[in-house]
C-alpha cells in the first residue's frame, strides 16, 4: 500500500464519483479505478458499494477514510518537520536524561519530545 493509494482513496471517497475524483486527482479515470481495485484486493474487501451512478462508502470505508485522513495529516505533518530542520528553521537536541526522548525544538518557540529511535 503506498500514500497514492490513500491519496487516492480519500478523494474518490469525498467525490463518491471515480470521474470527478479523477479529475480532482489530475489521472486518469480508468487508471484510478485500477488504484482503488489494487487499494480493495490488498485490503481484502470492498471500500465502495459500486451504484449506477458513482459510489458510497461501504461501512468499512467509512471507518478507513477516517484514518486515512488522519494518517495523510500526519504524514504531512512530519514532512514539514523534517523539512524544517533541513532547512535550519528548527532543530533538535538530544539529552540522555530525558529517558529515551529527543526534544525538538520547532523554531516558534514550541518545545516537543519525541520517542528516541531504538539505538
Amino acid at each position: 500500500m503506498e500514500l497514492r493509494h490513500l491519496r487516492y482513496f480519500v478523494g474518490v471517497g469525498e467525490e463518491q464519483h471515480f470521474g470527478r475524483a479523477a479529475e480532482r486527482l489530475h489521472v486518469a479515470q480508468p487508471a484510478l479505478s485500477r488504484q482503488i481495485h489494487d487499494l480493495e484486493r490488498e485490503m481484502g474487501f470492498l471500500l465502495f458499494d459500486r451504484l449506477p451512478r458513482g459510489v458510497r462508502l461501504s461501512a468499512a470505508g467509512k471507518l478507513f477514510l477516517s484514518d486515512v485522513r488522519r494518517i495523510l495529516q500526519d504524514v504531512d505533518q512530519a514532512k514539514r518537520r523534517a523539512e524544517r530542520i533541513a532547512l535550519g528553521k528548527a532543530g533538535i537536541a538530544s539529552n540522555r536524561n530525558c529517558h529515551g526522548t529527543i526534544l525538538a525544538w520547532d523554531g516558534c518557540g514550541v518545545l516537543s519530545r519525541i520517542p528516541a529511535p531504538p539505538a
